[in-house]
């Protein structure tokens, strides 16, 4: 063996003893107070969690920039074709109005969007093991395409 592959050894052993971080996945099995099972010996609890904020309710500042008709190309979304449609009425009146254009600067989003039962979860284990940061939601493969309107 030669002595930059002893190198590479001895340097890969170092950073496995240190364990720097390890990937996970949980399932959140309740929201308030926050408690997320990885497996029958781990369930975490909020005091053992930071969340990333995108899992939050959070505020956003966004423009918004509409025309209408426009049609979204498969590669522009992701999933299909779409056409884009709006539509604005006063309450009480006629059927709505197609917008044809429209465009709002700095308007603010609030996100209400935060983590719920059964949300599949991926956590990043500090070093240590004692702090967890629950980076994201993820969907397995067959559900990728899938929205709760559709099931």
């Amino acid at each position: 063996m030669s002595l930059v592959d002893m190198m590479k050894e001895t340097a890969l052993g170092v950073v496995s003893a240190t364990n720097p971080v390890n990937w996970m996945y949980g399932t959140v099995v309740q929201s308030k107070p926050l408690e997320i099972y990885v497996h029958t010996k781990l369930t975490l609890t909020e005091e053992f969690l930071d969340v990333a904020e995108s899992l939050t309710r959070h505020d956003r500042i966004v423009s918004i920039d509409y025309e209408y008709p426009k049609k979204w190309e498969k590669k522009d979304i992701g999933d299909e074709s779409k056409d884009a449609t709006s539509s604005r009425a006063n309450i009480g009146s006629t059927p709505s109005i197609d917008y044809e254009n429209y465009n709002m600067k700095y308007a603010k989003l609030t996100f209400e969007d935060g983590l719920k039962i059964d949300d599949k979860v991926i956590l990043v284990r500090m070093q240590g093991g004692r702090k967890f940061l629950v980076a994201d939601r993820y969907k397995e493969g067959k559900d990728i395409w899938s929205y709760p309107s559709e099931k």
